[in-house]
């Protein structure tokens, strides 16, 4: 009756039991709602005193990245609920961990944010702070700690050697749309519902994040050409419409990662399309994306301060984003 594993076992069905029908990051988003308002219309302000005038997709993309990784490594290390003792997702975390500290390392370069480790005592307490991080990613189990710990002291030696230039944009919403996948792949690891129970607000949560990384990449690297015939581009939209409905039914009925994958494939393609056909792009739609994408993050993941970073950088563009703008993509 009082065996320790019957009762950790119950509090996790528990809690689980209660996410399925009151999404706990749907009340925390909603409840924060006050929060949020309030950055976006101080937006420019908060940039002001942050003395933020240059490089400010590095700085939003370097600050968002470091508060994902500082989440992941704190809020992980529930092995006990994997579903098999071969999952992949250990694997596939350290994997993001390491592409994160990569990008976190190379930005904080070119930001200037490591002088202070000239100091040698500055360069012993951020590795003790380093170290005391992978010791509590994935307590108690030592192979987590282990494969964590790895992976974060690895991405700070590749990337500081790395000098190839990516964009923050990019490479912040490849990382993104990475960790939601992941989260979709075991929801109970991240304390995201249950495993083949996700209500409408899960799926849509994670739905948005994904529509709106693909949207944002598109927009970068689609370029408006306007060469291809009406009615030829009419019959391939409808295709890709068609399709898409599909794979929206069948991704909602099945919660299959393989088949998120393919729908956020599909609505590339299907964007791509429309902005090749396109005479122009909107460039404030790109950056617009990224920020709203940042928002829905932050808001899935219960780490505010991600939103409102993307609030901040949604506040420094002046032209708002309507729905009809997105819906014309598709």
């Amino acid at each position: 009756m009082f065996n320790e594993l019957s009762i950790v076992s119950t509090a996790i069905s528990s809690f689980n039991n209660a996410a399925l029908f009151s999404p706990y990051f749907f009340v925390i988003g909603f409840l924060s709602i006050p929060i949020f308002y309030a950055t976006y219309i101080y937006g420019t302000d908060i940039l002001a005193r942050l003395n933020w005038k240059n490089n400010i997709d590095s700085k939003i993309g370097f600050w968002s990245v470091l508060f994902l990784v500082v989440w992941l490594v704190l809020f992980g290390g529930n092995y006990a609920v994997m579903r098999d003792g071969i999952s992949l997702l250990p694997m596939l975390i350290a994997i993001v961990l390491f592409v994160s500290i990569i990008y976190l390392v190379k930005c904080a370069k070119e930001l200037n944010y490591l002088t202070f480790l000239k100091d040698k005592k500055s360069r012993f307490i951020t590795l003790a702070v380093l170290l005391i991080l992978g010791v509590f990613s994935a307590k108690p189990d030592l192979f987590g700690i282990l494969l964590q710990l790895s992976a974060i002291i690895c991405g700070v030696i590749v990337g500081s050697r790395f000098y190839k230039n990516f964009s923050d944009v990019t490479a912040s919403t490849l990382i993104f749309v990475a960790m939601s996948i992941l989260i979709l792949m075991q929801p109970e690891y991240f304390r995201f519902g249950q495993l083949g129970n996700l209500t409408l607000i899960h799926l849509l949560g994670v739905l948005l994040v994904g529509f709106l990384g693909t949207t944002a990449l598109v927009l970068k690297y689609t370029n408006a050409r306007s060469k291809i015939y009406e009615s030829a581009y009419i019959k391939l939209k409808w295709l890709f419409r068609i399709l898409l409905a599909l794979a929206l039914v069948l991704f909602a009925l099945t919660e299959s990662v393989p088949v998120f994958i393919g729908l956020l494939t599909m609505l590339g393609m299907d964007e791509a399309l429309t902005i090749y056909h396109s005479k122009q792009k909107s460039e404030s739609l790109f950056k617009q994306s990224w920020a709203w994408m940042l928002i829905c993050f932050g808001i899935i993941i219960i780490c505010p301060v991600i939103s409102c970073l993307g609030l901040i950088y949604l506040a420094k563009n002046s032209s708002n984003a309507k729905i009809k703008d997105f819906t014309d993509l598709l």
